[in-house]
């Protein structure tokens, strides 16, 4: 039987062969992958990978120690070649590449009879919204989804079992919310938030329960259309979301693993000291580890008045919903989040992703974010989603960050202080 999958139709891709990936994307290698490219013959084809070693082992935040395919130097896969195409399948064919390689920017979810297929928005093809429609690819990912399948065991909260099926339910009224056009994007936001404060206690499984979150998507949009939001960030709140917004926009280096001891120490301390101009919001920001132009106040006066232009809600509308789709806002390392810790963590995605796009815009010297620098923000966003657990961060640290994300208003106030909606 064919799977069924479930994605967002309106995201588009087409291999654009740009070599982003092949740059910038670490590949974690499957069992035996190392081997079989320790196998291939170079000789005759591309004499300088005859002795490379295709894997270092590395070990990610929230997951355990793995193989990685090796990159050169400047960063890029050691099978890259010069004209960014990879040369294990010019050589050999697209089969005998890595499974991650072979998937992106594709990655699977079963969960209940569905498969939710998550697009990476971090390939410039995706952000960009170029190529075929996802329809087209699902001969493809049938061929493909025996080896990438991983069912998971689904919680609702921590020590609450939730059958997969009630996670499509659920989350369908979170999609009904986000296509509902008589509302703000920002207030489609918060009916999200308050059903999930509101639609999850108990068990889900019951009667009763299922009468009270239809009772619930119908009446929020209206209890939200009455209320109009003067959510503002407080002290803690606006250190956690920029400490947060720091770590997701500067992803430490690669191999930094690797690195000589007092080049890490350097790095590190670098880092820290990048990461404290976030929280006083002084001096020059870091996007992508590298220092703007612009300063944080310069970043602050550019208009970021995108929340009311049709065509970069759209492009908004569009992520979040594909995301939910995809199942991936569920995944942390190599564990699951329940749902409704999962929820408000994702969604913090948003103010974090208009924030970037008025950087973005700031470091080119524009007064209004652009629907080129929401793009654009979205690849730098979606390139760490699913790999920043907090319990990566120091003890005390990490208990701050939690509490706050899933027991304040964060979203909501970080969104209304960001997009200066008060």
């Amino acid at each position: 039987m064919k799977p069924e999958f479930a994605f967002a139709e309106d995201v588009r891709f087409t291999c654009s062969r740009c070599g982003d990936c092949c740059r910038t994307w670490n590949v974690m290698l499957g069992p035996g992958e190392r081997r079989r490219l320790e196998a291939l013959d170079w000789a005759g084809r591309a004499d300088e990978l005859v002795d490379v070693r295709p894997a270092v082992r590395v070990r990610q935040p929230g997951a355990a120690e793995r193989e990685r395919l090796r990159r050169r130097g400047d960063g890029a896969c050691v099978y890259l070649g010069a004209e960014s195409q990879c040369r294990i399948h010019e050589h050999f064919g697209a089969e005998a590449k890595p499974l991650l390689c072979r998937l992106y920017p594709f990655g699977f979810y079963p969960m209940g009879d569905r498969v939710g297929v998550d697009v990476s928005f971090a390939c410039r093809a995706v952000s960009e919204g170029r190529g075929k429609p996802l329809a087209e690819r699902q001969p493809e990912w049938t061929r493909l989804l025996s080896a990438a399948a991983d069912p998971k065991r689904h919680q609702l909260r921590a020590g609450v079992p939730l059958p997969g099926e009630l996670v499509w339910e659920i989350e369908h009224t979170l999609l009904g919310f986000l296509d509902d056009g008589s509302l703000s994007l920002f207030d489609r936001v918060r009916c999200v938030l308050q059903f999930m404060r509101l639609a999850t206690t108990g068990d889900p499984a019951t009667a009763s329960a299922a009468q009270l979150r239809a009772a619930m998507g119908r009446g929020i949009p209206i209890q939200i259309a009455r209320q109009p939001s003067a959510a503002t960030m407080d002290k803690t709140q606006r250190a956690i979301f920029y400490q947060w917004l720091f770590l997701c926009l500067n992803p430490p280096p690669f191999d930094l693993q690797e690195w000589p001891r007092h080049e890490q120490e350097r790095e590190t301390s670098r880092r820290v000291k990048a990461g404290k101009r976030y929280l006083k919001l002084q001096g020059r920001p870091w996007v992508d580890n590298r220092e703007l132009a612009a300063t944080f106040e310069e970043v602050a006066r550019v208009d970021a008045g995108v929340l009311d232009r049709p065509e970069v809600v759209a492009v908004l509308e569009t992520y979040l919903k594909a995301k939910i789709l995809a199942q991936r806002f569920l995944v942390i390392g190599d564990e699951e989040l329940p749902l409704v810790e999962a929820t408000p963590k994702f969604f913090l995605a948003l103010p974090m992703t208009l924030w970037t796009a008025q950087a973005l815009a700031a470091d080119r010297g524009a007064a209004r974010v652009e629907e080129a620098d929401v793009r654009g923000a979205l690849r730098l966003v979606d390139r760490t989603l699913g790999t920043l657990p907090t319990s990566a961060l120091p003890r005390k640290q990490a208990e701050a960050c939690d509490f706050v994300m899933l027991e304040t208003d964060l979203v909501e106030a970080a969104l209304n202080d960001v997009a200066r909606r008060r």
